[in-house]
């Protein structure tokens, strides 16, 4: 007698974001830090001039992503459900759609090409190193990537359209996405271990 497998259920298109699973503070954090952003990124611009109509729709489209996904990436629902994929292949990917930082600069008076650029390769490398090394290793590097980002930020100097973007764009997609929540402890993609304290082995 064969033995058929049962359907995997249906994600809906909430959970494929955050991950199944997801709990109330999970959720809320996501939407409430989203939403936040919507309403403040168009008010933290910098400069002698405010925003016109069109930046402003785009500065909170890029808030709303970003602001939400520096917390979603850092949960536990969200590190199982993206570890399970392929991590050095989807990550990268993943990081590769992106383009934010070029969106950014085309949003400042003077818009700085050289620092895009920059910001979008360190993106790209320091996610294709993460993909390449163990876990625990892949923890600590996160960590220290993310740490990275954020100085090369300061050190390019933030946009004045949106002086926030660097912090929020790699905790999301470093310490969050291709680092699976290393901003959490204990760490949300450690083996179960077994009663005597051995760490379990996943089933591929």
């Amino acid at each position: 007698m064969v033995t058929r497998r049962s359907p995997r259920p249906r994600v809906g298109w909430w959970d494929a974001i955050v991950g199944p699973g997801a709990g109330p503070v999970e959720n809320a954090g996501t939407v409430t830090l989203g939403v936040a952003g919507t309403v403040l990124a168009p008010r933290l611009a910098r400069g002698p001039s405010r925003p016109g109509p069109g930046a402003r729709l785009v500065l909170r489209v890029l808030a709303a992503d970003l602001w939400g996904g520096a917390w979603c990436n850092n949960t536990p629902a969200a590190a199982r459900w993206y570890g399970q994929e392929p991590r050095a292949r989807h990550h990268l990917a993943f990081a590769a759609a992106h383009v934010h930082p070029f969106v950014v600069a085309r949003l400042d008076a003077q818009p700085r090409w050289d620092r895009a650029l920059a910001q979008y390769a360190y993106l790209l490398a320091a996610t294709a190193v993460l993909g390449q090394v163990g876990r625990p290793a892949q923890r600590v590097l996160a960590l220290l990537t993310t740490a990275g980002g954020l100085a090369l930020d300061r050190w390019w100097g933030t946009t004045d359209a949106a002086p926030w973007f660097g912090t929020v764009y790699y905790v999301k997609l470093l310490a969050g996405h291709a680092g699976g929540a290393a901003l959490l402890h204990p760490d949300p993609l450690a083996a179960p271990k077994t009663r005597g304290g051995r760490p379990r082995r996943r089933r591929p």
